[in-house]
């Protein structure tokens, strides 16, 4: 009895004091969380971001809101230095707050514990986290029932983060309008005719002038003889290199006909130089088969980008909503009768302010800090970022007649001059 009285009085102690540690914003935790390093002593003691292991961490929320599957995550992780073990490393890390600048104690009977502000420096910002934590959630099977008349129905989201249903609705002069709206009362409730309105004005600030596209082809073609290059200095390196390490390999060989070195040794040093011929090897007709896939996609379909209003329109509603999905990583919200979103293909903001203006869209961008540098186009613009929906080109089958490119180009070309 005793000790179960004592077990539960140090208990209640540890979990006073770890609450009020957590209020003053110091973590509590023994051992650093992996992004982080311990400095200073007693009270001034803190978290510190550790920056390469920060580089891991923001990798994985970004994989993940890019619908990465958890499992390549982990894989990934791990060759950039991640080492935790488990089913569930990588969800541990998706959903401790520590990481976005908070501390949370769990609560224990009458201590409701919870979640408070932090001294440290946050890793992730707080529209990413809450983005992760909202998907983290197991959502509800939705069925959405596709309708002409509303094709963001089950895709554009209110506020609150719940996607938008869409009915028919009687106005006051006994006629039926669409509405998208939201099943929390007093959210959104939005005209389907002014909502699609928007977005028809918006994928026009979209679209690309033309001399923006031919800065883009030439940038593609410029990198991709950059890359020829490079491979070939690295092939070159490569081949000295299996040269030199078959030499040494024979040497091996030679020495053990001759019972001048052991089996031992000779298996040794054979299995290290035939490991190093194999990579070789495999690095050589790796950098020999240029992909040009990824090019010619994006040689072919770029001036597609000249009118997405017109790609919108004409394609299908399952084409629509796919479309929709891509432009914005689906993360397409509306609030205060206006869109708004943090994702969004790079190339196709430059109009955002312009759009933010007309009350369209408020784009609220989501910072990346990875110490990667991209192959760009125009003003340092990733040009990869444009694959996906250049691919998704492929797929609308409404461009075959090269008389309606030619219309699009032509109606572009009139708008700059």
């Amino acid at each position: 009895m005793f000790k179960t009285l004592r077990r539960f009085i140090l208990l209640k102690n540890y979990i006073v004091y770890i609450t009020a540690r957590a209020k003053e914003g110091r973590y509590i935790g023994i051992k650093a969380p992996f992004g982080y390093v311990k400095s200073g002593e007693g009270k001034a003691r803190m978290l510190v971001i550790e920056e390469s292991q920060a580089k891991t961490i923001k990798f994985m929320y970004d994989s993940y809101l890019h619908d990465i599957p958890l499992y390549i995550i982990k894989e990934q992780a791990f060759k950039l230095g991640f080492k935790a073990r488990g089913n569930t490393a990588v969800e541990r890390i998706l959903t401790n707050p520590v990481y976005v600048g908070m501390l949370q104690v769990q609560g224990y009977k009458e201590y409701p514990g919870g979640i408070f502000p932090a001294i440290h420096e946050a890793i992730i910002d707080k529209t990413t986290w809450q983005l992760v934590q909202n998907k983290m959630k197991k959502p509800e099977k939705i069925r959405t029932i596709l309708d002409e008349n509303l094709p963001l129905r089950g895709i554009l989201k209110c506020h609150c983060g719940n996607l938008l249903t869409g009915a028919l609705s009687r106005g006051k002069s006994g006629k039926y309008f669409n509405y998208y709206k939201c099943k929390t009362s007093k959210h959104n409730n939005i005209s389907a005719l002014i909502a699609h309105n928007q977005l028809a004005e918006i994928f026009e600030l979209m679209s690309l002038p033309q001399n923006i596209i031919s800065d883009i082809k030439k940038s593609s073609v410029t990198k991709m003889e950059e890359n020829l290059k490079s491979n070939k200095l690295v092939i070159n390196q490569k081949k000295i290199l299996l040269d030199e390490t078959q030499e040494k390999m024979f040497s091996v060989e030679e020495k053990w006909i001759k019972n001048e070195i052991s089996k031992d040794t000779y298996d040794r040093w054979y299995t290290t130089y035939n490991t190093e011929v194999t990579s070789c090897k495999d690095s050589i007709i790796l950098l020999s088969q240029v992909d040009k896939h990824a090019f010619t996609i994006l040689q072919k379909n770029l001036d597609l980008l000249v009118d997405l209003k017109s790609i919108y329109n004409r394609a299908t509603i399952t084409q629509k909503r796919e479309f929709v999905k891509l432009v914005f990583d689906s993360n397409l919200y509306y609030q205060d009768g206006i869109y708004r979103t943090p994702t969004m293909i790079d190339l196709l903001s430059r109009n955002h302010l312009l759009m933010k203006e007309k009350g369209l869209l408020l784009y609220n961008k989501k910072r990346d800090d990875f110490s990667i540098i991209p192959s760009s186009g125009v003003a340092g613009t990733t040009i990869e970022h444009l694959i996906p929906i250049l691919t998704f080109f492929d797929s609308l089958k409404l461009y075959c007649n090269h008389l309606i490119l030619s219309d699009l180009i032509f109606f572009n070309s009139m708008i700059i001059f």
